[in-house]
This record gives structure tokens, C-alpha cells and sequence, in this order.
């Protein structure tokens, strides 16, 4: 066991392997980039609930080592004293960097792994930055995390990645970004809605019936390769059990970054679009999200009436930009033409 202090931030983990093995951290700021290295060697796997509001469970020798590094005290075998958790006043690292209070974290590049229940109820979090490199995840990884919107996977589309495995173990709305060469401008966005499992009995022997809804666009790959075609046929099913704004979340950001959209496909979502429009304001009113109103006044055509209710719900939620743009595409659209007769009698 071993621990790192690296500017505000104190990281506590062990070797794995070659690499390292990250256990805890501390820190001061719920944004958290974990650095590619630690005492010269690569970090290269999470370990069990290090970012989860339950602490994980070192052994008596990790505290002891903890306690002989940072206390500078005599050592409890030397004293005859037994050293438990319960005596370690983990204060002294800083504020643990948590469930209770990250909200972003960035990983490198060279994880491979991340343990059971590395993200366990971390109800803060929103945002995740991944490689393509993970290639074995545990259970329960990010359970109960209820607030986690947005997944950047910093790779191509066309690279293989075990994203796949990451989605299977969100169960909520996730917003996907593929971000290259760690870019900060998306080659793709993708959303993938929620998906739950239940059972129905079917019989008085207690045979239960096993269905699963929404799990459809999870299922969108090949060879750890995302499948657009695989992704875009799910959405006919989505039209029949998907929220107006689940589905406007699925079309826009195809219609947006369409890589790989077919014909056929595109229509469908223009379609959805379309039957959704006030729907689709709302999504970027609510995020104030210029560019996709600016993509949405573009490609589509509003009628005075979506305009206004656009226009009502800018104000109140005090987005004048949004308001100001709104309220010229309404002049440029539907201002009264005047004419001008010029008469030689």
C-alpha cells in the first residue's frame, strides 16, 4: 500500500502487476483527472470501490502502512496494539473524492480495468471520460448512479472499445461522445435510453417470463465495434415505447453527427423530428444548447406557433441569447412582406 500526494491531491493505491493498482483518492475539487502515472509506473487498473461513498476495505497491514507513512509513529506490532479502521482518521488526506461529492472524473488511458463496485453509488456524478482500453469490468460498477448523463470515449467510432460492457452496466439515459486523438470536439454522439428487466408469471407452476425493455440500442455492436446500421433499426421499436424526448435525444444527435446513417433511416428520425418539434425546442432550451437550437431552426420548419412557445419557454428560463435568436428567425420567416407599385399614368 502506498500513497502518492500530487499537488492538492493525495492518491492512495499498489502495485498490480507491472502497473498500479488506484484505491482511493482526496482531493479538494469534485472534477477529477487521474494522472496517466504514480511514482513512475502507469496506473492501469480501478480498484474495488474507489470512487464509491462506501470506503473500501483495506486490510490491518495497508493501515499500518498508512498509518507508519503519514503519523510518523512508532509501529503497532512494536507496541503490542492491534490497528483497525476505525482508528484511522482518513481527514488527514483530505476530502475522499467519493459518491458524496465528485461529479466528473477523467481516466487514463492505460486502464485496463475497473474492480466491483468502482463507481457504486456515486450519486453525484455526471460525466465519465474512458480510452478504448478497458477490457474487463466488475459487478455493480455503477449502480445507483442515478445522475451519470454523459460517457466520452476518447477513440474513434470505427475502434474496437468494450463499450458494450460499460452500457450494460448503466441502466439509466446515457449520452455517448467519441472524441479522438482527446479532442474536445465529438466525431459522434449517440444516446442510449434507459433499460429495465422485469418478470412476468405465466403459469401456476411459477414459471416466470423474462422481458427486457430498451435494451435494444446496447446491443448495436460487432467485434466491440459499434454497429450503426444495428443502432438505427432499434428505433422503430423505440417509436412505440420511447418518450417523445428519449426519441428526440435518438434523432438529433443521429441527424447531427450522422455517421454511417442511411437514407432510410435519416427520413425516419427527420420524421420523428418533425412530430416532436416542440419537444426538440424544449431539449435545447433546457441546456441552452445554441448550437442544436441553431441545427433545429436549420433543417426544420416551425410554424409561428412552435416559434412563440419556444420563444415563452427562453424566457423563462432567462435565455435571452436563445430568445434573441428565436425572435429573428420569427422576423426573417413570417414578417409581412410589403410592396411597392410603382404606377405610370
Amino acid at each position: 500500500m502506498n500513497n502518492i500526494i500530487n499537488n492538492t491531491l493525495v492518491f492512495l493505491w499498489e502495485p498490480a502487476g507491472s502497473g498500479i493498482r488506484l484505491l482511493r483518492c482526496f482531493g479538494n475539487s469534485p472534477v477529477l483527472t487521474v494522472p496517466d502515472q504514480l511514482n513512475g509506473k502507469k496506473i492501469t487498473e480501478i480498484g474495488a470501490y474507489c470512487f464509491s461513498r462506501s470506503r473500501p476495505k483495506f486490510s490491518e497491514k495497508i493501515y499500518k502502512s498508512i498509518f507508519i507513512d503519514i503519523r510518523n509513529v512508532t509501529t503497532t506490532q512494536e507496541n503490542g496494539l492491534s490497528f483497525n479502521d476505525s482508528s484511522f482518521d482518513f481527514s488527514l488526506f483530505g476530502t475522499e473524492l467519493d459518491g458524496t461529492f465528485l461529479e466528473e472524473v477523467t481516466l487514463p488511458e492505460e486502464i485496463t480495468t475497473l474492480h466491483n463496485a468502482a463507481f457504486y453509488n456515486c450519486r453525484k456524478l455526471k460525466k465519465l471520460s474512458v480510452g478504448t482500453r478497458i477490457s474487463g469490468i466488475g459487478s455493480d460498477e455503477f449502480m445507483n448512479d442515478t445522475h451519470l448523463e454523459h460517457l466520452i470515449i476518447r477513440g474513434k467510432d470505427t475502434e474496437p472499445s468494450e463499450l458494450s460492457l460499460i452500457l450494460e452496466r448503466i441502466t439509466e439515459n446515457i449520452t455517448v461522445s467519441f472524441c479522438p486523438n482527446d479532442s474536445s470536439t465529438p466525431e459522434s454522439i449517440l444516446f442510449f435510453p434507459e433499460y429495465y428487466e422485469w418478470l412476468d408469471e405465466i403459469s401456476p407452476a411459477h414459471i416466470f417470463s423474462r422481458s427486457i425493455h430498451g435494451e435494444g440500442f446496447r446491443m448495436s455492436f460487432e467485434n466491440s465495434v459499434l454497429n450503426y446500421r444495428k443502432y438505427d433499426s432499434c428505433f422503430d421499436n423505440a417509436l412505440t415505447v420511447e418518450s417523445p424526448e428519449s426519441l428526440c435525444k435518438i434523432a438529433l444527435n443521429r441527424l447531427r453527427w450522422p455517421s454511417g446513417l442511411e437514407n432510410i433511416f435519416k427520413e425516419k428520425y427527420e420524421t420523428a423530428i418533425e412530430t416532436h418539434l416542440n419537444t426538440a425546442f424544449s431539449l435545447a432550451i433546457k441546456s441552452k444548447d445554441f448550437s442544436l437550437l441553431q441545427f433545429i431552426c436549420e433543417h426544420f420548419s416551425p410554424d409561428m406557433t412552435v416559434l412563440s412557445e419556444a420563444m415563452e419557454h427562453c424566457i423563462e428560463t432567462d435565455w435571452s441569447e436563445g430568445n434573441a435568436f428565436l425572435m429573428e428567425q420569427k422576423h426573417n420567416i413570417f414578417s409581412e412582406k410589403t410592396f411597392e407599385f410603382d404606377l405610370d399614368f
